[in-house]
C-alpha cells in the first residue's frame, strides 16, 4: 500500500508542457511553451538565445520540473530556426520593427502571466547571451523578482539599452556565469560587479564550458560533469533564496 501511495505521488507530481500564447501590446501573438508543476516551490521565465526559439530550454525545463520549477518559455521576436523548430513568434512579425523596448514588454507580459497562474509562488528569469543581458534591464524595473541567472551576458550585446546602467539598478539577487572562455568569463563579471544586490553569484567552470544555456542540457555538452557542474551552481543560488538569506 505504501509503495502504491509513493507512486500515485509521483504521478501527480509529473510536469505537463503545452504550447500557450499571449497577446504583446502592440498586437503581436507571443507562442510559448508552458511546463506546468503540482505546488512549484518557484516559477521560471525562459529567454532564449538571439537567433533561435523557446525550444532551446526543451532538455532544461524537463530538470527545472523535476527540481519542483514550473516555466515559461518564450519564442521572442527575434530569433529563428533551431533544432529543427521554427520560432512561431517570429513568423507573425509581419512588418514591425525589432526593439529591445517591444522585447521587454513581451517579457512583463510574460511575467505577469506567471504571476497570475501562480499566485504567491517566487518567479525567477533565466536568459542566454543577448537576453540574459536584457534581463538586467527587466529586472531593474522589477524588484519584486526572486532571482536573475544570465548565462553568457555581454552589456555590449544591446543597443538601445544601457545594460551597465541598467545592472546599477538591479536589487534583485542576480547570478551569471558562462563559458569557461576569459572574455565570457570577465563581460559577465563586469555586470555582476555593477549589481546592487546582497546576493551576487558567479560560477566559472573549472574547465570545458559552452556560450548560453545549453550548458544545462546534457546533450548539447555530451558532457555530464559538465552540466552537472552548471546545475550545481544553478541549484546552490536557488536554495539561497529559498532560505530567505539577505546575501549569497
Amino acid at each position: 500500500m505504501r509503495v502504491f501511495t509513493l507512486l500515485l505521488l509521483l504521478i501527480v507530481s509529473v510536469a505537463h508542457s503545452a504550447p500557450v500564447q499571449f497577446k504583446a501590446p502592440d498586437g503581436l501573438t507571443l507562442h510559448a511553451e508552458h511546463t506546468a508543476v503540482t505546488r512549484p516551490r518557484g516559477t521560471f521565465l525562459l529567454l532564449h538565445a538571439a537567433g533561435q526559439n523557446r525550444h532551446e530550454f526543451s532538455g532544461i525545463v524537463r530538470r527545472l520540473a523535476r527540481e519542483g520549477y514550473a516555466s515559461v518559455a518564450l519564442d521572442q521576436r527575434s530569433g529563428g530556426r533551431y533544432d529543427g523548430h521554427d520560432n512561431l513568434t517570429v513568423q507573425g512579425l509581419g512588418t514591425r520593427i525589432l526593439t529591445e523596448a517591444d522585447a521587454l514588454r513581451d517579457m512583463d507580459v510574460s511575467w505577469r502571466w506567471l504571476k497570475r497562474t501562480y499566485p504567491g509562488v517566487p518567479v525567477f528569469v533565466m536568459g542566454s547571451g543577448a537576453s540574459g543581458t536584457l534581463l538586467f534591464a527587466f529586472a531593474a524595473r522589477r524588484p519584486e523578482l526572486s532571482g536573475l541567472l544570465a548565462f553568457s551576458p555581454y552589456r555590449n550585446d544591446l543597443f538601445e539599452v544601457d545594460a551597465l546602467g541598467a545592472a546599477r539598478q538591479t536589487r534583485v539577487p542576480v547570478f551569471v556565469t558562462s563559458s569557461d572562455d576569459p572574455f565570457e568569463v570577465q563581460a559577465a563579471r563586469e555586470l555582476l560587479r555593477a549589481v546592487n544586490s546582497a546576493c551576487r553569484r558567479q560560477y566559472v567552470p573549472p574547465g570545458f564550458g559552452l556560450r548560453g544555456v545549453v550548458n544545462l542540457d546534457p546533450a548539447k555538452t555530451t558532457e555530464r560533469s559538465v552540466t552537472e557542474g552548471y546545475w550545481a551552481a544553478v541549484l546552490g543560488f536557488l536554495k539561497t533564496q529559498e532560505k530567505g538569506k539577505a546575501g549569497c
